[in-house]
């Protein structure tokens, strides 16, 4: 049941979910119902709605599973909408299998409206209409050269034949019966992965009825001798065709198309995104002709990978114990983050005690994070390579839609709610707080830690490898990670009295840009630390990479994101783990700092591996040693760096960056979108330093003379700022107000 362009509720309906294919399940669990009637009885009040006949079991799971309408079943036999309410609690079940089921009445006439207009678009209609027209045309070219094989008598009765077929075509359209073209519509709509509606509408059955009859005319020509070329000249002149060779060649398909794509962007960058487009788009519309993908059909495609949850493809179970994993298709992923949606969005709709501006927070913050627009401009990107890859095939490609039209078309899905938010969460990096860089610096990493494999917990060890020297190099120097991951012994230099990393400029490490080629002076912080001691007493059978065992942790060469992934859950046990301030934006930190200790532009750049000016960073850093020397040393980490006993190297023993705790602040929104209330926490204090709520000020003077001590009080302390944008925005309007 393919509508992936309908608005609203009908997303949620998954592909062929029946009683007799892979959603097949218990059935209805009796104990359930037994218990929502007891329920029902106990209190003497009859529900709004019965739940209970809604309810089946999957191994421990509540499911809510009820059948389409029969205006539905045209479509398809004995179909259901199966929804998981996510829950193994029957009491929680029976709750939120009425809540959708409250939402499912209410909608249940926009899904049968949905479903029965399915008309083609005009686009649709001509991509249909042309397959059909090239499919009939290269089958009378391949019978050609055999007609002068017929007798007279056979050419005759193959005439007659195709007169008497035009006729009842004509009786046929006279009574709107187009069962005579039916084959003819389900040849070229399963070529170029089109739906048919149910019915075909009068102006379409008109079109291919008399499609068909000029084709069959033309063959009529060709038995009598003509030039198959000669006998369809108008019919193509009529459909703007004018290479008749080149239009009844067999089409390119996608996954032709993507291998040229391939071909012509050889970039191992580009490989990745090619066959992740690839695989998205094989999926939508299946092995089509790439001609068939139209405007229309592109918007299609777009409003279809903007439901795409931002985590997708990463439940596929693989790793090192597991190396076949699932296969989940994204259509079943976006059901599934539909469905949490819809559960979501109504339990809050349902709370009255908070605003409307208040809800849109909270769901900002709940809901599954789909697609950017940046990501979807980029595939909008990748298709139109797609289209000009083919074009060395001899194909005249589709245009391929702008960054507006993908944009508006995106943006009119949405529905008519004013609790609707589409949640996109993009990447925001920012610099760490001198707060979480404290934790991180006294953490057990570096303090001592457990053991290899347990580097949260605090312990007696420390093991200086990659996950000790890999985050402490990144933030004192800035580099990207995987130019650190992937240094070689020999990228330890001795240059101008000074040790230095020579980063990127080996053959096997071209980096991200030319600027990338740099020598950056080891800093002072990883010398006081034994940085050059441990690389003395690496040992012959280290390897040649400094951080072997980093590399070992990925079989792909994606070093970068196994060495993330492992730091990631580290710093998650360690309560460090945070969606911007992640280990990746470390780099942002020492830029942050460096900036503030005046160090000028153009050696913050040559650090960082960016570019500045018309000097590459290789000649300048390879002169100014001494100069970045002083430059990578004013980023103070406030370290007290010293030794202990049991240990045959200097240790981190404080951090004084962070002076006093955080206070966390909480926010609460009004429906004018400005803080309706305002919550201040010391976590080593019981009750809030600062509490304000507007409703109890009586005039501007009591707000002013809020804002104005929580001004006092937040002077000295850093804050941990809620993570909503909205929210934030009113904490500082407040304190904007004296």
């Amino acid at each position: 049941m393919k509508n992936r362009d309908k608005k609203s509720f009908p997303k949620l309906i998954s592909n062929n979910v029946s009683q007799s294919t892979e959603t097949v399940t218990q059935g209805v669990t009796q104990s359930v119902a037994h218990y929502a009637r007891k329920r029902s009885d106990s209190s003497h009040q009859k529900p709004k709605h019965c739940a209970g006949p809604y309810l089946m079991r999957r191994g421990r799971v509540f499911y809510f599973r009820k059948r389409l309408p029969r205006a539905l079943s045209n479509l398809q036999s004995n179909t259901f909408l199966c929804l998981s309410l996510r829950t193994d609690l029957p009491l929680d079940a029976v709750k939120r299998a009425a809540r959708l089921l409250t939402v499912y009445e209410r909608m249940e006439k926009e899904i049968v409206d949905a479903f029965n207009s399915q008309d083609l678009s005009p686009a649709d209609t001509k991509a249909l209409l042309t397959e059909a027209l090239r499919a009939e045309l290269a089958r009378i070219l391949a019978e050609q050269s055999s007609i002068g094989s017929l007798t007279d008598e056979d050419a005759d009765k193959r005439i007659e034949e195709l007169e008497a077929e035009n006729n009842r075509l004509r009786r046929a359209a006279r009574r709107e019966n187009w069962m005579e073209v039916q084959e003819l519509l389900e040849k070229a709509s399963c070529m170029i992965g089109l739906t048919l509606p149910g019915l075909l509408s009068s102006d379409l059955g008109r079109q291919v009825t008399t499609l068909k009859r000029r084709i069959n005319d033309i063959e009529s020509d060709v038995t009598e001798g003509d030039d198959i070329r000669t006998a369809c000249r108008p019919l193509l002149n009529d459909h703007e065709i004018k290479d008749f060779d080149k239009f009844v060649q067999e089409p390119i398909l996608l996954s032709q198309g993507w291998a040229q794509t391939r071909k012509n962007y050889p970039n191992p960058s580009m490989q990745g995104n090619i066959n992740a487009l690839e695989k998205l788009t094989l999926e939508f519309f299946g092995d089509i002709p790439v001609t068939a993908i139209t405007k229309d059909r592109q918007k299609a495609f777009f409003a279809w990978e903007a439901r795409l949850p931002r985590s997708q493809g990463r439940a596929h179970g693989k790793n090192r114990f597991n190396k076949d994993g699932q296969t989940i298709l994204k259509a079943t992923e976006i059901s599934a983050a539909d469905a949490h949606d819809l559960m979501v969005t109504e339990e809050i709709r349902e709370r009255s005690d908070i605003s409307v501006a208040e809800k849109r927070a909270i769901l900002a913050d709940k809901l599954v994070p789909r697609r950017t627009m940046t990501t979807i401009r980029r595939d909008r990107d990748g298709l139109n390579r797609l289209f000009k890859s083919i074009r060395e095939l001899g194909v005249n490609p589709p245009e391929a839609l702008s960054y507006k039209e993908v944009e508006k078309h995106v943006k009119d899905q949405a529905p008519d709610d004013e609790l609707y938010v589409r949640v996109t969460k993009p990447k925001i990096r920012m610099p760490w707080t001198e707060e979480r860089l404290a934790r991180f610096l006294t953490s057990p990493i570096y303090t001592g830690c457990l053991s290899e494999h347990r580097r949260w917990k605090r312990g007696s060890l420390i093991i200086r490898d990659a996950t000790y020297w890999v985050p402490l190099i990144v933030l004192t120097i800035g580099s990207r990670i995987e130019e650190i991951l992937l240094m070689k012994r020999s990228d330890i230099r001795y240059r101008n009295s000074h040790y230095c990393f020579a980063i990127g400029t080996g053959p096997e490490q071209p980096g991200k840009t030319e600027d990338s080629k740099r020598v950056i002076p080891v800093p002072q912080l990883l010398l006081d630390l034994g940085f050059v001691e441990w690389f003395h007493a690496l040992s012959d059978d280290h390897g040649i990479l400094l951080f072997p065992e980093a590399a070992r942790r990925t079989t792909s060469g994606d070093v970068t994101s196994a060495f993330g992934k492992h730091l990631r859950r580290i710093l998650d046990h360690l309560g460090l783990g945070d969606f911007d301030e992640d280990f990746y934006a470390m780099r942002k930190t020492l830029s942050s700092m460096l900036n503030s200790a005046q160090v000028s532009d153009g050696q913050r750049q040559a650090i960082a591996g960016h570019r500045h000016g018309t000097v590459l960073n290789i000649h300048y850093t390879a002169h100014h040693t001494k100069d970045l020397k002083d430059a990578v040393d004013k980023a103070d980490f406030k370290l007290e760096i010293g030794r202990r006993r049991q240990y045959g190297f200097p240790v981190i023993k404080t951090c004084n960056l962070a002076s006093a705790a955080v206070l966390k602040v909480d926010v609460a929104l009004g429906d004018n979108g400005e803080a309706a209330s305002v919550t201040v926490h010391d976590q080593d204090a019981s009750k809030p330093v600062f509490h304000f709520i507007r409703g109890n000020a009586s005039n501007l003077d009591d707000m002013k003379s809020a804002a104005k001590k929580l001004r006092e009080i937040l002077s000295q302390r850093p804050l941990e700022l809620p993570k909503n944008t909205l929210k934030r925005a009113a904490f500082e309007h407040l304190q904007a107000i004296v």
